[in-house]
């Protein structure tokens, strides 16, 4: 096949049937979204702010760990829930277990990569602390083997979970599962969690919390 052969496609999305199909991919997207967002259990979403806030009131610590995406997204939850948003909000006592990489790798390096999470938890973990795992699949060996560790310590859990939660919907407490095949959706959902635990400890930085007051007082949506 000759260079003339090859049919250059670098543009495709510049012209008109080419926008109108990444505007479709977009629209389909956020459809997605809304609809696991929704499907979400209201129950468990509350059971999961009563323990948080029971953590924080013990002035314990909650530990949030996850891989790639997730790892991510652990962060921006240590983040948000130890930031305050005013004069009566107080933050968590709040640890990312993925930002520490010269220890992240010397764990993986010397023991494996399954045990990143659980040799840390071992050593931090404290009577009242809770672990947050954030897993699309549920079944990543270092959450997993993260979660065994919290549990033969009697230290609670909350699960960010894809689908039927893996095998870390077994080990946690709370399980928050994000029923969707398309696993940015479950990600995007997985971060409006963090967003929304954050409002409701009263964390979350801004207005957001004045500007969804219609619809929690009921007048509005």
């Amino acid at each position: 096949m000759g260079r003339a052969d090859v049919v250059d496609n670098s543009n495709e999305l510049g012209h008109e049937g080419g926008t109108h199909q990444a505007s479709a991919v977009c629209t389909a997207f956020q459809h997605l979204v809304a609809d696991a967002a929704l499907a979400l259990e209201p129950d468990r979403f509350a059971s999961a702010v009563r323990l948080l806030d029971s953590v924080r009131a013990g002035g314990n610590c909650l530990y949030a760990i996850g891989n790639g995406g997730s790892a991510a997204t652990a962060g921006h939850l240590a983040s948000d829930l130890a930031m305050t948003s005013g004069p009566h909000a107080a933050g968590l006592r709040t640890h990312a277990l993925t930002g520490n990489t010269p220890l992240l790798t010397a764990l993986a390096n010397d023991i494996g990569y399954d045990r990143v999470f659980s040799e840390q938890l071992a050593r931090l973990l404290t009577p009242g602390d809770v672990v947050v795992a954030i897993s699309v699949s549920g079944d990543s060996p270092n959450i997993v083997e993260g979660l065994k560790t919290a549990r033969a310590r009697g230290v609670r859990s909350v699960g960010l979970l894809g689908g039927s939660g893996g095998g870390a919907a077994a080990l946690v407490d709370v399980p928050l599962l994000v029923d969707s095949p398309v696993y940015g959706v479950v990600e995007t959902v997985h971060l409006g969690l963090v967003h929304s635990l954050a409002l409701a400890l009263g964390t979350g930085r801004g207005h957001t919390r004045d500007i969804l007051a219609p619809s929690l007082d009921g007048t509005q949506g």
